[in-house]
């Protein structure tokens, strides 16, 4: 091999063992936030009743029941005013009877009083839920009152804290925030996740794993499933340390890359090192004329030219030297991989994402 053949093959080697940072970026795997809770359950169309009404005597009953009468009388007479009223008094005495929550219910429907429809066919459901007229009520409750939506939880407003603080990166407040949405609702998945994105950034990689493997548990069917597999075997995979890896480099050429879990690196740089050896220990061979005197038998003396070779090694000391600075370069790079990896495996990414009211920021870690 020539100089000019070893110097080539030294650029390239150089070149390609001592640029991980490509490979580093292109392992990297951003992980975004999950900023939407679970909406909240719609109210129910009726409020449970804090207890059910007390039974009446038998004398309201029956006072009960005949102003019942006096009431439908009053309507097939045309006086719905007197007819509504007797049928509220039968009811107020006999607020359990179900058939005058449902007459009740229908007068005052009739008469366009739609909050006290839907309140006296809730009564209705609430002290006979298996009547006949009860599928009616509900679907009468649903019409007259439509579901009103919940106001937000607690978990809900945790929630949305422990994300302002994310994308603000008070990573320590973004952590409790969501420990405390998932105290409060235990089966949030979208909390766990945000919690284990926010110990990534604050290097709590064991604890991040764990919050991965909840998160899998309550949503094993989850789109980002095999992402996040990928990401709890990286976190769980031990750091390699940067004082290790410097020492295996400079023992061995390429010891360091492949602590560093990079074998194809560690492959180029021990060839590399191998081919400096190889040209310092390459022999170059010289042939020389020299003047030799002899005697012939005669024991007169002459002269000739005689051709001697010779062998030596004009390469060993550069070579040696190419070798060793190879070598502790490739170690020196291995040491300032290992000491970036902890840092690159948490690193936080700011940009910004349109809104429909402008920017938000879009905060992730890189996980690797």
């Amino acid at each position: 091999m020539t100089r000019t053949q070893w110097q080539s093959l030294s650029m390239l080697l150089v070149a390609l063992a001592l640029a991980p940072a490509g490979v580093r970026a292109q392992s990297a795997r951003r992980a975004t936030l999950k900023r939407v809770p679970p909406s909240p359950p719609a109210r129910p169309l009726c409020d449970a009743p804090a207890s059910l009404p007390t039974a009446p005597t038998s004398a309201q009953r029956e006072r009960a029941r005949g102003l019942a009468e006096a009431g439908r009388q009053a309507a097939i007479s045309g006086d719905r005013t007197l007819a509504l009223s007797q049928l509220r008094q039968a009811a107020a005495l006999d607020p359990t009877n179900a058939d005058l929550a449902y007459q009740l219910a229908r007068d005052y429907e009739t008469a366009g009083d739609r909050a006290n429809a839907a309140k006296e066919y809730c009564r209705l459901l609430a002290v006979a839920p298996e009547v006949p007229e009860a599928a009616e009520a509900r679907d009468r409750v649903a019409a007259l009152s439509p579901p009103r939506a919940a106001s937000p939880s607690r978990a809900s407003t945790l929630f949305a804290g422990g994300v302002a603080a994310y994308e603000h990166a008070r990573m320590a407040d973004a952590e409790a925030m969501f420990g405390s949405t998932i105290t409060t609702e235990p089966t949030w998945a979208d909390a766990y996740y945000d919690r284990a994105l926010a110990r990534i950034a604050m290097g709590d990689r064991s604890r991040a794993a764990s919050d991965f493997d909840a998160y899998l548990q309550l949503e094993p069917r989850a789109d980002d499933r095999a992402q996040v597999r990928v990401w709890i075997e990286s976190l769980r995979r031990p750091q390699p340390s940067a004082p290790v890896a410097l020492g295996l480099g400079l023992i061995v050429p390429g010891g360091g890359q492949f602590y560093t879990r990079r074998p194809v690196h560690g492959t180029i740089v021990a060839a590399g090192a191998l081919a400096a050896v190889g040209f310092a220990l390459q022999p170059r061979t010289k042939r020389t004329s020299v003047q030799e005197t002899a005697s012939d038998p005669f024991g007169n003396s002459y002269t000739y030219l005689a051709t001697r070779r010779t062998t030596d090694r004009p390469y060993l000391i550069p070579g040696l030297a190419a070798a060793g600075a190879f070598a502790l370069t490739s170690a020196v790079e291995a040491f300032m991989y290992a000491r970036g990896s902890a840092a690159e495996t948490r690193r936080i990414l700011v940009s910004a994402a349109p809104t429909p009211g402008g920017l938000a920021a879009q905060v992730s870690v890189s996980i690797r």
